[in-house]
């Protein structure tokens, strides 16, 4: 797998479970696989999981995937398994399938692939697809609008990156119009996570006036409350 696709990996279990297709047929069978995953037992996870999956269980495909991926370096196994979960409509293995389509492990590279499936997971609301998909419109496709649409649907489910990220789009140097208070707003948010996101913030107020400041201070409170 890419650093890429590492840095922004989400490891608790909350995200695999999120978006499921079907049933677990076997719940604490997946629970056991889970865990041995989540402890670096790549055996008994795959011995737990394997039946699981063939019974077309799409968590449990998705789990197989991530299993041959991370735990034995076989991408074009995990490939296998993800396509099936992703067909299915499992957004996490949407995501994972189109990390090895981004990466070229286990299939050719083709980010018009790796797009597509990011945006069908994005449409469940995915944040790790969102961020993703923002950050190949930004990058790849230069797509600035549509790179915001983006961050803004993954910085509204929290996510630091893509909060950081709207940050700096907003400071004004990539085209759009420089807006200081939204990124103020922005770096607030990530500030916990982010370090570069908390300096970025404290620079910017030494050129805020305390006016602007009590507004930026304003709208952060707003967007709290909202949600």
């Amino acid at each position: 797998m890419n650093t890429f696709a590492r840095f922004f990996k989400f490891s608790s279990s909350v995200l695999l479970l999120s978006s499921v297709v079907g049933t677990t047929q076997a719940g604490t069978g997946y629970d056991d696989a889970f865990l041995a995953f989540e402890n670096q037992d790549y055996a008994t996870a795959l011995t737990l999981t394997l039946p699981l999956a063939q019974q077309s269980d799409v968590e449990a495909m998705t789990l197989l995937g991530r299993v041959y991926d991370e735990g034995f370096n076989q991408p074009k196994e995990a490939f296998s398994w993800f396509k099936k979960a992703a067909e299915l409509g499992n957004a996490q293995a949407q995501v994972e399938l189109a990390e090895l389509f981004d990466a070229g492990e286990g299939v050719s590279q083709d980010t018009e692939q790796a797009v597509s499936w990011y945006e069908r997971a994005a449409q469940q609301g995915h944040e790790e697809a969102q961020l993703a998909l923002a950050l190949h419109y930004l990058e790849d496709l230069e797509d600035i609008a549509t790179a915001i649409e983006y961050f803004q649907q993954a910085a509204e489910q929290g996510n630091s990156t893509a909060q950081y990220r709207l940050g700096l789009l907003y400071l004004g140097d990539t085209g759009i119009p420089n807006d200081n208070l939204k990124a103020w707003v922005y770096f607030s948010l990530a500030a916990e996570h982010v370090t570069e996101a908390a300096q970025a913030r404290d620079v910017l107020e030494l050129e805020m006036s305390n006016i602007q400041l009590k507004q930026a201070t304003l709208q952060l409170k707003q967007w709290q409350s909202s949600r």
